[in-house]
């Protein structure tokens, strides 16, 4: 299954609606989850016809930040099975190609007490998923030093609490394809 995330950091400019339609109609994922839209459903509702995606799930943002919204093709079917500013977990299928049976799409928030109850939430959502599970998103948190380029250094301490959320939910770090720094 092709998917495409983006933490495209507002929609609301021409050069990232161009640039994310250039990228749905080139790689033609079946799934597209973006992060932080800071757009109201209308607007990003224009957007997804635009890039060719029939069906949607969208979270508005609060005041001027977040905002998340799913974009999958016909071939796929989502059942949205919980949803909050920061994740949206699904149970997915398809005739056509393979898919994980569930995906969390999740945006870690920037602030570290948030992202806490975030990962608190994740956790539990993987005590009841049965069967294969994708995680998806942006973390806003980094496994080793090596994934972050620029200013301080994380603190260990933020970087053990996050293997030991990921390891706690049985997740492993699949990579990812694009700029080395995404």
């Amino acid at each position: 299954m092709n998917a495409l995330a983006w933490n495209c950091q507002g929609l609301g400019v021409a050069l990232t609606v161009r640039n994310l339609k250039e990228e749905c109609f080139r790689r033609k994922p079946l799934i597209v989850f973006l992060m932080e839209t800071k757009q109201k459903a209308k607007y990003v509702r224009k957007i997804r016809r635009r890039c060719g995606f029939q069906e949607e799930w969208l979270v508005d943002p609060v005041g001027r930040s977040g905002g998340l919204a799913i974009w999958w093709a016909e071939s796929v079917k989502v059942e949205i099975l919980f949803s909050s500013v920061n994740i949206i977990h699904t149970r997915v299928s398809s005739s056509v190609v393979d898919t994980p049976e569930f995906i969390s799409f999740i945006y870690g928030p920037p602030i570290e007490e948030d992202r806490k109850l975030c990962w608190q939430e994740v956790t539990r959502i993987s005590r009841n998923v049965n069967g294969s599970w994708l995680c998806m998103g942006d973390f806003n948190d980094i496994l080793s030093q090596s994934e972050k380029m620029g200013g301080d250094l994380r603190a260990w301490r933020k970087i053990l609490n996050f293997r030991s959320f990921i390891a706690g939910c049985d997740l492993d770090d699949l990579g990812y394809t694009g700029a080395r720094f995404t």
